[in-house]
């Protein structure tokens, strides 16, 4: 079995946070893991299924848009944090040259109905070293009274 293919998580946990660290290759197939990855810090926050269902849904949209804008045969790595009742997620690819989102786009509009925020930073620093960062927050919904 090729190694490139296999996941590296790491996993860190303090005082009211915890982070997850998946490194993959940008490949479409591997957007269920990171799914179920936001789905179980997700419930250990207790959000509701309606926003566990949202945040499943705009990680996928955001590490889709990496994905898409990754540089052939490199890794990407999807950082998940939670802390404030909160699950952080940040996406980061390498780029073969600077990159942009479109703030317009379908998949845009999606992720800011879904998240509390989102944003993103393109990085630059020659070739080897150009990476694009997408990031979203969720927050959990308070119950009503």
């Amino acid at each position: 079995m090729d190694d490139n293919l296999n996941p590296i998580i790491d996993t860190a946990r303090g005082t009211g946070t915890s982070r997850v660290v998946v490194t993959i290759p940008p490949d479409p197939d591997r957007l269920e893991l990171l799914r179920s990855v936001a789905t179980a810090l997700a419930v250990a926050l207790d959000f509701d299924i309606d926003t566990l269902a949202d945040l499943r849904m705009a990680v996928d949209e955001l590490c889709s848009m990496a994905m898409k804008r990754a540089r052939p045969n490199s890794e990407m790595c999807v950082r998940f944090e939670t802390g404030d009742g909160a699950v952080s997620v940040l996406a980061e690819v390498p780029v073969s040259e600077p990159a942009t989102v479109d703030e317009d786009s379908f998949g845009w509009m999606v992720l800011q109905t879904l998240a509390d925020s989102v944003a993103w930073t393109a990085h630059s620093g020659g070739v080897e070293n150009q990476r694009l960062e997408v990031r979203l927050r969720m927050q959990r919904r308070q119950e009503p009274q």
